[in-house]
């Protein structure tokens, strides 16, 4: 009997084999651009990102584009379809990162408890989305996420990350757009804190 970790992972494989041979036999996939340095900064640090077609932070999963990848000529492709008019979504699972949002009414500092752990938020990559900061740390191989809930704390599989903008009202003069807070800053290993015990191997 198959579970559903194996299915979901042969789900994935079949559907990334799928694009890539759509990409192989498209003959506008040749022409390549540039990216923008957002989007360069993620492929960098092996984040596994798609397009979405909306404005909205609520926008449905109808609206995203393909699958996740670190492809960069199927990324590159994207981008000279869609140019600005797409958003771009990071898969935080399978890129095996987490990333954390911060509500501006509550502090961090109690969540990282042991010394210096606080200084490691404030040193790793982070973007600032509206009056949101979110944080992005790797999580370290034979590691996983820790289970549970934190006041002013949200656990994300999936985030809208720079360059994308969405709209706070219908209005386009309420545009936000996505930025890093420091462009060069390390994607630091998630503090123990954050992480749960060590996978065990069956």
């Amino acid at each position: 009997m198959i579970n559903a970790d194996s299915f979901l992972n042969t789900l994935s494989e079949t559907r990334h084999h799928a694009q890539s041979a759509a990409l192989a036999r498209n003959p506008l996939a040749a022409n390549r651009c540039a990216l923008p340095p957002a989007l360069e900064l993620m492929l960098g640090r092996g984040g596994l990102i798609q397009p979405q077609l909306a404005r909205s932070p609520f926008a449905p999963r109808a609206a995203r584009v393909g699958v996740p990848t670190v492809d960069r000529k199927q990324i590159e492709h994207w981008y000279a379809c869609y140019g600005d008019d797409a958003n771009w979504l990071l898969d935080t699972e399978a890129s095996r990162m987490i990333a954390i949002e911060f509500s501006p009414y509550a502090s961090p500092h109690w969540l990282f408890r042991r010394p210096g752990e606080y200084g490691v938020f404030e040193r790793t990559l982070r973007f600032n989305a509206h009056k949101r900061i979110f944080a992005l740390f790797s999580v370290p191989q034979g590691r996983r996420i820790a289970r549970g809930w934190y006041q002013g704390l949200h656990w994300r599989t999936s985030i809208l990350i720079p360059p994308s903008r969405v709209l706070l009202a219908e209005d386009e003069e309420n545009e936000v757009e996505f930025s890093y807070v420091n462009p060069s800053a390390p994607l630091l290993s998630a503090p123990e804190t954050l992480l749960g015990s060590p996978v065990r191997v069956y």
